[in-house]
């Protein structure tokens, strides 16, 4: 019986291997493709720059400053907090003063929903105050620099009528890497990769005509939501619309973290995916099966080998060992694709390639299937200092809403000034 629980394992991490291959190198070749045939080099609408904050991330001045310099002249930037009184908006009025060319329009909530999240209610409070001449609305997150052809790159493709929304991805790359950055850069390359294959958008950078978000109803259908991106695939189809990831689209985030942190974001990033999106049980799958197809093999092989069943102890041992090799190229394919595009946006760009050692695969390894099991029995999710429960048919409730603190512990901050999404 052993022997055949030991087959079976091996057969398990055998399959586990191609379907990852398979899934990598799609998102490789899409990094290597084009859309260029679907954009109009005359379609240049007036955007509207739509930054939600709360809480001043480290590096927002920063992504200010890039926010304006974005090489396309027709946009207008709208900065939605739900205080007014929040740390970042005294960084804003910083900038403002420091640079007169930067002029945001500033909104604020004066008494914030609790059947959806503050992003989602930032969004609609600024979607209701732009000019009539906006055509376009592009999101982006308080964590993200964008260099100055982002604007263009991201809303280009918009000039297809099929095109409903189009989005980009990031890239974790610590400047001052550790193991918890190292786990969350693994996992994120994972993701990512999924995130091309099951047309998963990403928040952070997200734009879609205003004729689009009129006609699906967008603001009305935000309004009990957790969250605007994971959400909009199956709203978008239900038109006949389609969602763009845009290929050389790839934003890199050098920020450090801690595995608290990075725990309680990849379980709220899990959390958007099982809400809304029809990929979750792929994505709990996929987790559930690699994780005990791991636990059979270090339980299997000392089993086998003390059965007296040597050989095929050690074909499984081997076969365990080319399997995380095998992880560890397939994320060095990914990070080398996603610099790829990195470096061609950013010529002067100084982030480098890293390697994750052994350990910091086998905590990635251990950590999502952890999450995945937290996010299947989440009720309340806290994100940035807000608790939300989550109720019966995926409605939420905001459990009391307060300001950001003007100081927080350094893990809580990590936890909650990681990513706006």
């Amino acid at each position: 019986m052993v022997l055949t629980f030991g087959w079976i394992a091996l057969g398990g991490i055998a399959s586990l291997t191609l379907m990852q291959t398979i899934i990598v190198n799609l998102h490789r070749r899409f990094l290597q493709s084009s859309v260029a045939a679907s954009i109009d080099g005359a379609f240049k609408p007036q955007v509207a720059i739509i930054l939600c904050v709360r809480g001043s991330d480290p590096r927002l001045r920063e992504s200010l400053r890039a926010i304006n310099q974005q090489n396309y002249d027709q946009f207008l930037i709208h900065i939605v907090a739900d205080d007014p009184h929040d740390a970042a908006i005294e960084t804003v009025r910083q900038e403002m003063e420091a640079n007169p060319a930067f002029q945001p329009s500033l909104h604020y909530l004066s008494a914030p929903s609790k059947t959806r999240s503050l992003k989602c209610s930032a969004i609609i409070e600024a979607i209701s105050n732009l000019e009539d001449s906006i055509e376009v609305i592009a999101l982006i997150d308080s964590d993200v620099i964008p260099d100055p052809n982002w604007l263009t790159d991201l809303i280009m493709p918009l000039s297809d009528p099929t095109v409903g929304a189009t989005t980009g991805n990031r890239w974790f790359a610590s400047a001052a890497p550790n193991l918890a950055s190292s786990v969350r850069q693994i996992w994120n390359g994972a993701a990512v990769a999924q995130m091309t294959c099951y047309e998963i958008p990403w928040g952070g950078s997200l734009a879609m005509k205003r004729t689009v978000l009129e006609a699906c109803n967008l603001t009305a259908h935000w309004s009990d939501k957790f969250c605007e991106d994971t959400t909009l695939p199956t709203q978008l189809k239900a038109h006949q619309l389609r969602v763009v990831r845009v290929p050389n689209l790839i934003l890199n985030n050098d920020e450090s973290t801690t595995l608290k942190a990075t725990f309680h974001w990849i379980s709220r990033q899990l959390l958007t995916v099982r809400l809304y999106h029809p990929a979750w049980p792929l994505v709990v799958i996929h987790s559930l099966f690699s994780f005990g197809c791991l636990i059979a093999c270090l339980v299997l092989i000392p089993t086998l080998f003390a059965s007296g069943h040597a050989l095929a102890g050690a074909i499984l041992a081997i076969g365990l060992t080319f399997f995380q090799i095998i992880n560890a190229i397939l994320f060095a394919q990914i990070q080398k694709s996603n610099l790829a595009v990195i470096h061609q946006r950013l010529p002067d760009c100084q982030t480098k390639s890293s390697r994750p050692g052994i350990m910091a695969f086998l905590v990635t390894q251990a950590l999502y299937p952890c999450a995945i099991l937290k996010t299947i029995f989440t009720r309340v999710v806290s994100w940035r200092g807000i608790s939300y429960s989550i109720k019966s048919r995926n409605q939420i409730e905001m459990v009391q809403y307060q300001p950001f603190p003007s100081t927080i512990n350094r893990d809580v901050e990590h936890n909650e000034l990681n990513s706006i999404n």
